[in-house]
């Protein structure tokens, strides 16, 4: 290790075995942070399960400030994992289920290693390999706001609880239920409204770039030329299918790309 100070956190559920889709970067990511009061450089594994915190060689740290730095080293780590979501486009036909541990603490005389986790709380099997690593990584952590994740953090937790469901039909219609709660919020609305989740959906799928598609709707009640997006359609197709023993094709690019609605959602909340 190039710095004397430095804490390792494991990520869970990102890497996945040889059983499921996953992606790689050609070698390890680094990115140096530049003027932060804590970080000097953070280091991503090649496989996206561990990340590493190099700490400033010139910061003073005693017994005091250690919860202080690994509770930030920790929202930062958690705004990096939302970005990930959010850019899930590049590898969208990987599951995404992040949670993160604190693995080791190298930052007193005493070296510490942990096993707390932190909640941010199949088919052909294939392995994309980036090899810009580097510049995907500096795409997350450019996406960090301490405090924007700090204010909204219980609703982020929530997307990630959902996110940890095991039943992908079941996980797709509670992170439905969810954006239209948020949407709900942002439009200032007195209920929950389908129409107002397609307007979102239409405004701001751009953002992490979704290409929108628009089908007549399929909602019991539509009007004859009310249209609805892919999201929604997927959703009222499961809820009101016209044969009930039709299986319903659930994939996992579905499922990250309402994830990164979601994050948008989020953002768009007033604090």
């Amino acid at each position: 290790m190039e710095n004397s100070k430095y804490v390792v956190f494991e990520i869970l559920g990102v890497k996945k075995d040889d059983r499921q889709n996953s992606f790689v970067f050609d070698k390890d990511a680094e990115c140096i942070i530049n003027n932060d009061k804590y970080i000097s450089k953070i280091q991503v594994s090649s496989d996206i399960s561990k990340a590493i915190f190099y700490l400033h060689d010139s910061l003073e740290i005693s017994e005091n400030n250690v919860l202080e730095i690994v509770n930030y080293l920790s929202l930062y780590l958690g705004n990096i994992m939302i970005a990930l979501l959010k850019n899930s486009l590049k590898y969208s036909s990987v599951l995404l289920n992040p949670t993160i541990r604190i693995l080791e603490l190298h930052l007193l005389e005493n070296e510490v290693r942990l096993n707390d986790y932190i909640r941010i709380t199949d088919s052909l099997v294939c392995c994309s390999k980036f090899d810009n690593g580097n510049e995907i990584l500096r795409q997350w952590i450019e996406d960090v706001k301490i405090s924007d994740y700090t204010i909204k953090k219980d609703k982020y937790d929530i997307l990630f609880l959902l996110l940890q469901g095991g039943n992908i039909v079941q996980k797709y219609m509670a992170m439905y239920a969810y954006l239209m709660c948020l949407v709900k919020e942002i439009y200032s609305s007195q209920r929950e409204s389908q129409k107002q989740v397609v307007k979102y959906i239409s405004d701001n799928c751009s953002r992490v770039g979704i290409n929108l598609s628009l089908s007549l709707c399929t909602r019991l009640g539509a009007k004859p030329n009310e249209k609805e997006d892919q999201f929604t359609a997927l959703r009222n197709k499961i809820a009101h299918p016209a044969n009930i023993n039709a299986n319903v094709n659930m994939s996992e690019n579905a499922i990250n790309q309402l994830a990164s609605i979601i994050c948008c959602a989020i953002e768009d909340i007033s604090s």
